[in-house]
């Protein structure tokens, strides 16, 4: 499941986005090599952002579940809020504490082609969406590639009643090997295995 965010008229961010600073961004993340050194580029790249972009980024979300149906909607709102915000938490407070939890562990490979993919998506959207879907990918890196854990955290529900969960330490998803069709999925880089049900 990847959400859109976007941007309407009228919004305004704390910083704005150009292609220039998409490729920027993507490119500082390229050189990385270990959960700790992309660790330590995500937290400055994250900074950037203010408390004002996280809020656009609920509202946009709130926006676009508006189409989804009620039930659903009450299940899966909390899970993206903690994809968003407990994400940014904890990225800034690891930081903050010198990144002393994070391992000094190497990337795995299909890290590069995560970053390429992300500049794709990015430079794809016009120049007032960029802003909040880089967003959106950089603390989905944090997870994915620093916490080695899904994007999606467990209880997020998906159509059909099946949900992220975590078994035996484990992480599971129904929908792992199921989004090969979507460019900009998460799916191809995220750490859970696909569940059997």
């Amino acid at each position: 499941m990847h959400l859109k965010i976007k941007i309407y008229p009228g919004d305004t961010m704390s910083t704005h986005r150009s292609p220039a600073d998409v490729r920027r961004v993507c490119a500082r993340l390229r050189p990385a090599r270990t959960r700790a050194e992309l660790a330590d580029i995500l937290y400055r790249e994250v900074s950037g952002y203010s408390l004002f972009d996280l809020q656009a980024m609920r509202g946009r979300v709130e926006q676009d579940l508006r189409s989804v149906p009620a039930g659903y909607r009450r299940r899966l709102y909390p899970r993206v809020m903690e994809q968003i915000f407990e994400t940014h938490h904890t990225l800034v407070s690891a930081a903050r504490r010198g990144g002393q939890s994070i391992p000094d562990e190497p990337l795995p490979e299909e890290f590069q082609e995560f970053s390429r993919m992300v500049e794709r998506t990015c430079l794809a959207l016009g120049e007032e969406q960029q802003h909040l879907e880089l967003l959106y990918f950089l603390l989905a890196a944090f997870n994915i590639f620093v916490l080695d854990r899904p994007a999606h955290p467990a209880g997020t529900p998906f159509p059909g009643g099946l949900e992220v969960e975590v078994r035996d330490g484990e992480y599971l998803c129904p929908v792992r090997e199921k989004a090969d069709d979507v460019d900009n999925a998460l799916c191809p880089y995220c750490p859970a295995k696909q569940s059997d049900d």
